[in-house]
């Protein structure tokens, strides 16, 4: 019984490791609505898909033009929001042309249309989607110079934060 108890002892301490390290990271992307969309947006990617002029940074104006274009591959019935039947797509064809496979997935779970949707009205509008993301630019551009280098969007990941 003794040998039993270490084990469990053993596992139970390990199980909390490895919930003291990744806290940090949870809680920094707490805004992010879900793990899987704040490691699926992490992935490089991702930040190659942003990365319009291909010089390896994400500057606030590809990053906010990359998102317009998200929402309107999003708004099936241009009307300036997107509701539920919108968010989820059409079973079988939900994936954002412009998007990784990973990050369509995640971006489209209804989780993540409740984080965006701010005045609880069941529908995102460019507003409220834009400024989501603004939230998300501010937190990986860890210098403030308006700029995401590769080192900050993969730090993010890396570094645990």
């Amino acid at each position: 019984m003794n040998f039993q108890f270490k084990k469990v002892a053993l596992a139970t301490s390990v199980l909390l490791s490895i919930a003291a390290i990744s806290l940090p990271a949870v809680a920094d992307d707490v805004m992010l609505g879900t793990g899987g969309y704040a490691r699926e947006m992490h992935k490089m990617g991702m930040m190659k898909m942003l990365d319009a002029n291909g010089d390896h940074m994400v500057t606030k104006e590809e990053f906010d033009d990359y998102y317009g274009k998200v929402f309107d591959e999003l708004d099936t019935d241009h009307d300036g929001s997107v509701d539920a039947k919108e968010w989820v797509g059409v079973a079988g064809n939900n994936k954002i042309d412009i998007a990784t496979g990973g990050y369509s997935s995640e971006l489209r779970r209804m989780k993540m249309m409740k984080a965006m949707d701010t005045d609880g009205d069941h529908k995102v509008t460019r507003d409220e989607f834009i400024g989501f993301h603004d939230t998300l630019f501010a937190a990986m551009d860890k210098k403030g110079d308006g700029q995401i280098t590769a080192q900050e969007w993969a730090g993010n990941i890396l570094s645990g934060k």
